[in-house]
């Protein structure tokens, strides 16, 4: 069973940083390799300037995977493989869960949300079946202003729940604010 860690923040907190630091911690502690989950995928070039930046602070000996959608798979094929595993981010996650099959036209529905609450409850018994230590990244978007379209608002409650459901798994969460860490479990 691996120990969960969750790490939440707004937009440029720094959770990504205290993520990286607790993998790198990790490593040298108990001596299992680093896999680096990454669910981002470029789709302008601010965004291609970010992973730009977030590759460039990892280790070349951490072995990274690219994976916008099927994290449960992951998670499984790793299975038996005492690892330290680091999720950068969820809130991407739940963005890509929502457009992966919406073509040109924006269109959600209570059954695209119930496979995403079924995509999600795989997610949390992946994690919990790992072994190792698996570090999340997620994105606390519920503190700020409601959003004005109808798709923020969709993200914002899935978001939500995604965090409230993995964080009940978690044994560890810690909140970053302003580049400070705070320990909330």
């Amino acid at each position: 069973m691996a120990e969960i860690i969750m790490v939440v923040g707004g937009s440029r907190s720094g959770k990504s940083s205290m993520a990286e630091k607790l993998a790198d911690d990790g490593e040298k502690k108990l001596g299992h390799p680093v896999v680096y989950i990454a669910t981002g995928t470029i789709w302008d070039e601010d965004f291609a300037l970010r992973v730009e930046k977030h590759r460039s602070r990892r280790p070349s000996t951490w072995q990274t995977i690219e994976e916008p959608c099927d994290l449960s798979r992951i998670f499984n094929e790793y299975r038996d493989q005492a690892r330290v595993y680091l999720l950068d981010s969820l809130g991407t996650w739940v963005s890509n869960m929502m457009y992966q099959d919406n073509g040109s036209v924006f269109n959600w529905s209570q059954e695209k949300e119930q496979d995403f609450i079924g995509q999600l409850d795989l997610l949390a018994e992946a994690l919990k079946n790992a072994s190792g230590t698996v570090i999340l990244v997620a994105d606390e978007v519920g503190m700020d202003v409601v959003p004005a379209s109808h798709e923020g608002r969709i993200f914002r409650d899935l978001n939500g729940i995604t965090n409230q459901k993995l964080a009940a798994e978690a044994q560890q969460v810690y909140m970053v604010v302003c580049g400070i860490e705070l320990k909330i479990k």
